[in-house]
């Protein structure tokens, strides 16, 4: 028997938004910019989410001999961004004192400005941008290497730091694990979202044997609960970051109820995954 999903997904996702509003408009004190980075972070997640919702819905073709299909394989690529997403949410400012979660924040900054300097420009505002961006690079790495959590790294972990691998030796189940996740299931959930977004065999398989729209609806259900469970995480962490959240929050017994419900920890599940 299928678990129903839906209701507890739109509940969830209602909820996202009222959590990341309740942060509207207010101003952000001087130095603290880089907290912003977590508003623009719940703004992906959310829409990966709303995506993965509107894709399960199914669509339909003008023309061709099967019109109507679900893209279930679209909504794992989605939702394997949508955990990745989440993961670095709760990395920077998920259970981090302020000066770690400013450390990490600069180190996962520094990682992607030094990526876009990998990538060819061919106009003059993307080659001004990349040279600018080289100085804001120089001046980051000369902030990290002054800051103590730097100096207390193996020299390894700094020089990784320092290429801009802010997970240095860090697996995506290593920051799961630390974002409260059973290792056996993130494994399993992400190896096989892995598998779809690099078009793996049995991603292929799954597409071609999945040939009526009940088979992809089905397919695309079991991935609809991870978004719930994604939601679930992410609403106690932005609780625990926000008081403006966490007040929302109590005024919805219903969503929270349902959140605190999906929010498997690591605990929860170790019966189901014991060796």
């Amino acid at each position: 028997m299928s678990i129903p999903y839906e209701p507890d997904f739109t509940i969830l996702l209602d909820l996202f938004v009222s959590l990341v509003d309740s942060q509207a408009d207010k101003p952000i004190d001087d130095g603290q910019a880089w907290q912003n980075d977590s508003q623009v972070l719940s703004l992906k997640l959310h829409r990966h989410l709303f995506s993965m919702r509107s894709l399960a819905k199914g669509a339909t073709y003008t023309q061709g001999v099967s019109p109507q299909f679900i893209d279930h394989s679209s909504i794992k690529v989605l939702a394997r961004a949508a955990l990745e997403t989440y993961l670095v949410f709760s990395y920077i400012y998920r259970d981090t004192d302020l000066v770690s979660a400013i450390f990490r924040h600069k180190c996962w900054q520094l990682g992607g400005l030094m990526d876009r300097q990998k990538l060819h420009t061919t106009t003059k505002d993307g080659a001004r941008i990349q040279q600018e961006e080289r100085q804001q690079i120089k001046r980051l790495r000369s902030e990290l290497e002054q800051q103590e959590e730097f100096q207390a790294l193996p020299l390894k972990h700094q020089n990784k730091l320092l290429k801009g691998e802010w997970r240095m030796e860090q697996s995506w189940a290593d920051l799961g694990v630390a974002a409260g996740f059973h290792e056996k299931y993130f494994r399993n959930i992400y190896n096989y979202l892995c598998g779809y977004s690099h078009s793996s065999f049995i991603s292929i398989l799954q597409v071609g044997q999945a040939r009526t729209i009940e088979d992809q609806a089905m397919l695309a259900k079991a991935i609809m609960g991870i978004g719930v469970v994604i939601m679930a995480h992410f609403s106690a962490a932005y609780v625990h970051l926000l008081a403006s959240a966490a007040q929302v929050l109590s005024q919805n017994e219903k969503a929270a109820h349902i959140a605190e419900q999906w929010r498997f920890s690591a605990d929860d599940m170790v019966t189901l995954y014991r060796s």
